[in-house]
Parts: C-alpha cells; sequence; structure tokens
C-alpha cells in the first residue's frame, strides 16, 4: 500500500529499507536528485547515495526503525542543477512502515522542498532592514498632502515615483484624480470611499492596495494620514506618508502558499497532525482529528483531552506530556482515546519540540496514530500463544504435565534449587492393578480414574509443587523445598487420600483405587532429574513388591528404605 502511494504520488518519497536504507523511490524523487546520482536511485542505499549526510540519515534510520517518526524543517541539502552544485532547502519527514504485526518493514521519507520558502523569509528579514533604512532616509517612504477643498495632492519624489508620476509635477501640485487613476481598479472605490469618510468624519485615513501606475509594475502600499485643520477648526488638508510594502506582501504571499502545501501534505496522512505552542496550547489539527473525535478544532476547550483520554489513562497521559514539556524530550505514549463513536480506541502518539537556534522550544508538532486493531491482534496472538503453551505442556486428560513439561520445569526447580541450597524431593506415583480396571470396566473408565487419581494427588501437594504424568498410569511430583520428612509426609497423605473413597462411575458403579508411591530427597550437589528419578523408581518398584498401597523412601545414595504400609 505504501508503495503504490508512494508512486502515484506528486512530491518526492521513497522507501529506505534496512539499516543501510536500500531506496525505492517514485519519479518525483529521482527526477529531484537524478543530476546527484547519475541515474535511478532503486536499490542503492541511501548512505552511500548522499555521502555528505551519511551521519544524519543513519541516525534517521536508527530512530525510525524503533517506530518514532521525525521531521526536520528547512533541512539545507547540496544538489547539481544543471552541472551546477547548489544549496536547496526541504522540510523532511521520515515515518515508519510496518506491518498488522507492528514490525517495522521499512522508512518512508517525504521530501518538500521549500527553497523558495526559506529564500523569501530571508529576503523578508533583508526587507524588513531596508525598510527601516527606507523609514530613516525616506527612500521607502513618501510624504503627501490632500488640499480637501482644491483636491489638489503635492507629494514628494518617493511618491510620484510609486504612481508613475511627475515628480517636478507632485512637487507642485497635481489633481488628485492623477492618483486615483494609478490606483488598480480593483481597488480604486475602496480606496476614494476610505478617504471621503476619513474627511467627513474628521478621522485619521489608513487603507492598504494595490497601485499600477501605466507602464509600471504593480505595487503594494500603505497610505495613511491625519486630519489637519486651520485656526477656526475647518479641516483643510490631510497630511500623511505612503509605504511601499510589495515586498512583505510577496513574502506574505509565499508564506500563505507554503502553509497551504503543508496543510496538503498533512490532510493526505492517515494520522492525526497537530501542533501547539511552547506552552502547549494547541493551534493545528488536521481533518483527521475531527474525523476521529467528531468534535471540529474550533470547538476544543481546555478540558477536551481529558474528557477524551480514557480515565484510567488520564494520570499517566499528564504525566508524560508534563515531562516532556518540562524536559524538552520527545512525547511517545500509547493509551486509548476516546472515538466519536464511543468506544475508546487505542492511539500511539508522539511528538517532537522544535527548537530556535539558541535551543529554546517554539513549538510542538506531533501526530496520533490509530493502533487499535494491531493493539487488539497483538493480545490475542499473546492469548492464544499463552492457551498453545499451555496445550502443549499440560496432559489432557489429567490436566497435569506431560512428560516433556515436567522434564523442563523438575530440570530447571532441581538447578535452582542447587543454586540456593534448597532441599528438594522427589514421588514416583503408579496406579495399583490399573490394567485390571481397564479390563473389566473398559477403558472410558480407566481414564476417568486416571482423571480422578491426578486431582487428589495435586490436592496433596503445594501449588509450587510440580506434578506431571510420565506415561500410562505413572506420575511424579516434584516437592520444593521439602526435605526427607515432609516428602515422607506426603508420600503416605496421597496414598491415604487415594484409598480412602471409591471413585465413582458411570451407572452407580464405583471402584477403590490405590496407589504405590517411591520417593527419595536430593542429598548430593551432582544428583539430577535423571538420577533422582532412578531412586524413586526403585522405591517404587519396592512398594509394588511389598504388596503395594504404600510408600517407600530410599536415600539418593545411602540405598536404605523406608516403607509404610496404608492398607
Amino acid at each position: 500500500m505504501a508503495a503504490r502511494i508512494m508512486a502515484d504520488a506528486s512530491v518526492p518519497m521513497a522507501l529506505m529499507i534496512g539499516p543501510e536504507g536500500f531506496l525505492i523511490s517514485n519519479a518525483a524523487t529521482n527526477a529531484l536528485f537524478g543530476e546527484l546520482t547519475s541515474g535511478d536511485l532503486l536499490g542503492r542505499p541511501v548512505l552511500e547515495v548522499f555521502g555528505e549526510a551519511a551521519k544524519f540519515y543513519a541516525n534517521v534510520l536508527s530512530r525510525v526503525r524503533t517506530g518514532e517518526s521525525c521531521s526536520f524543517q528547512d533541512r539545507p541539502m547540496r544538489l547539481v542543477r544543471n552541472g551546477q552544485w547548489a544549496t536547496r532547502w526541504f522540510n523532511l519527514h521520515f515515518t515508519p512502515v510496518a506491518d498488522a504485526q507492528g514490525q517495522v518493514l521499512a522508512v518512508l521519507g517525504i521530501a518538500s522542498e521549500v527553497t523558495g520558502h526559506v529564500r523569501r523569509a530571508r529576503k523578508l528579514r533583508e526587507s524588513e532592514q531596508r525598510l527601516k533604512l527606507a523609514l530613516e532616509s525616506s527612500g521607502m517612504v513618501g510624504v503627501w498632502d490632500f488640499d480637501v477643498k482644491t483636491n489638489i495632492t503635492t507629494s514628494d519624489a518617493n511618491v510620484a515615483r510609486m504612481y508613475g508620476l511627475s515628480a517636478q509635477g507632485c512637487s507642485r501640485g497635481v489633481d488628485d484624480a492623477h492618483f486615483l487613476r494609478a490606483i488598480h481598479s480593483g481597488d480604486r472605490a475602496r480606496v476614494e470611499k476610505t478617504l471621503i469618510t476619513a474627511i467627513e468624519t474628521r478621522t485619521s485615513y489608513r487603507c492598504k492596495y494595490r497601485v499600477l501606475p501605466q507602464g509600471g509594475a504593480l505595487r503594494w502600499v500603505i497610505a495613511s494620514a491625519r486630519p489637519v485643520y486651520d485656526e477656526r477648526g475647518d479641516l483643510v488638508r490631510m497630511a500623511g506618508v505612503v509605504v511601499d510594502v510589495t515586498d512583505q506582501m510577496v513574502t506574505a504571499s509565499a508564506l500563505a502558499e507554503s502553509r497551504f502545501q503543508f496543510e496538503t501534505l498533512t490532510e493526505a496522512l492517515p494520522q492525526i497532525v497537530w501542533s501547539c505552542d511552547a506552552e502547549g496550547r494547541y493551534d493545528y489539527f488536521s481533518a483527521r482529528w475531527s474525523e476521529f473525535t467528531g468534535i471540529l478544532s474550533h470547538e476544543i476547550s481546555e478540558d477536551t483531552w481529558k474528557r477524551l483520554v480514557h480515565p484510567d489513562h488520564w494520570d499517566m497521559v499528564r504525566a508524560a506530556w508534563g515531562d516532556a514539556m518540562e524536559t524538552g524530550t520527545p512525547y511517545d505514549i500509547d493509551y486509548r482515546f476516546r472515538h466519536h463513536s464511543g468506544e475508546y480506541r487505542w492511539l500511539r502518539v508522539m511528538a517532537l519540540p522544535i527548537r530556535d537556534d539558541e535551543g529554546n522550544i517554539t513549538r510542538w508538532f506531533g501526530t496520533s496514530t490509530d493502533i487499535h486493531d494491531s493493539y487488539l491482534a497483538a493480545e490475542e496472538r499473546a492469548r492464544l500463544t499463552k492457551e498453545l503453551e499451555r496445550m502443549a505442556s499440560e496432559d489432557q486428560l489429567t490436566e497435569v504435565l506431560t512428560r516433556r513439561a515436567f522434564v523442563s520445569r523438575a530440570s530447571a526447580a532441581i538447578e535452582q534449587a542447587s543454586a540456593h541450597g534448597a532441599p528438594i524431593s522427589l514421588l514416583m506415583i503408579d496406579l495399583d492393578h490399573f490394567k485390571s480396571i481397564n479390563d473389566a470396566y473398559g477403558h472410558p473408565c480407566g481414564d476417568q480414574a486416571l482423571a480422578v487419581a491426578a486431582k487428589r494427588i495435586k490436592a496433596c501437594v503445594k501449588k509450587q509443587d510440580l506434578v506431571g504424568r510420565l506415561g500410562g498410569e505413572e506420575f511424579s511430583v516434584l516437592l520444593n523445598a521439602c526435605g526427607e520428612r515432609d516428602a515422607k509426609t506426603v508420600a503416605d497423605r496421597i496414598c491415604r487420600a487415594l484409598a480412602a473413597m471409591p471413585i465413582a462411575m458411570e451407572k452407580g458403579l464405583s471402584v477403590r483405587v490405590t496407589v504405590s508411591v517411591g520417593a527419595t530427597t536430593r542429598s548430593a550437589p551432582d544428583d539430577d532429574l535423571a538420577s533422582l528419578l532412578l531412586v524413586a523408581d526403585k522405591a517404587l518398584y519396592q512398594a509394588k513388591a511389598t504388596g503395594r498401597n504404600r510408600s517407600v523412601f530410599k536415600h539418593s545414595r545411602l540405598g536404605a528404605g523406608f516403607a509404610a504400609d496404608r492398607r
């Protein structure tokens, strides 16, 4: 999808893949950098193509591949134009392109050339300096005087030049009609009406308009004047100045066009794009905001954010934003935000501070991305993974650990006990005469007997102990933090629990089930699970050989036996 959008886009866009940033670019990008790269950019690493800025792009790739978006304003770049090196300025925006699982696949770069804007901004500053100089030397400021009785206007040479009139004639005075004819036809009636109103109301006059003298260039001027009265208090003249503001108007128009291009780009992005001043007062939201929240930008109040953030997340959001405002660190947080449907959806909200030349934060630019569907998918994947792990490690009939899971967890528990010098014991349990139950009542009844036996065994041990089915009617229990005396006690308890109550079967039948238990306790540092199973199995064999329904304890090293008959 990102590649299709990029290919059709008229603005320069490129995908950068991998740590080296292998490029996939659209036609606009190829045209922009064609002379620099001497051909197509496809498949070439960005660190090689823009070698002078390799450190910059390496940092961008490193940041965005972690899921962070970043933007750079008015960044200069060295390009080749018509065979000559030239400096151009760009606004650069980099955003991660991720798959449905949130894995970043590539970095999407968007370049918007703002050379004209930068140059015009510089020109504006220069123009302001020129204006100041003009005010001091009267180079761009002219003086005029209008006689309200005779309609004769006198002016200096600067005003005469602006209106395309004779400097000598204007100094003597000319009919006001000559000045009116030099005013742009689209502004003339308004200018004349404003001047007449000022004269009639005896108030100051001020008007901005276009001047288009015959054979001359269009100019923007601001004319202002104040009323002058004679000794009787009658209004006799309007005395004022005219300031040529053409350069400022051209720059203002260029800035408006630049803002239009910015808004056009942000409105094309799927994220909510927003900005605020250094104090956190929001002053811009893209159309995605209203589409998501159902709230228009001018309807936002101080408590809007608190009303939309999920109550469970508000303290976290407020603390994170307050920390970002205080420290100037990038803002990056996930939280739930109320959709216009009433549903709370997960958003990924990121913002970066914009600083002036002195390092002071002047404003913040941010994006809010709807990640609700991918967030829910991640939760579902985690749940399924947990369920699959449970199914893989749990015997479906008895709901105890499978042999493989028991061996794995028991081995880890023994290693941990060894590291901490804690005692640990192992039981081997076998249902007595289980084959006769299957033969007499059938395998379904045998399965039921196994399930009930496992349940009674688990009831006899602690929650942190491990119970596993090693195969058939054979179980094993690992007793954590359990020494010899407690191991014997647990083994006896299991024998009694199984023999105490017959297991109810279908059709009113019941069967009495007993077990034989072999027990041992780890007594040497090199006793592992295999050695403990071997000793416990020998103890189990002895319990079965001496009559069943009993437990036998064997020391892992001494081989001494202990038998308790619980028939």
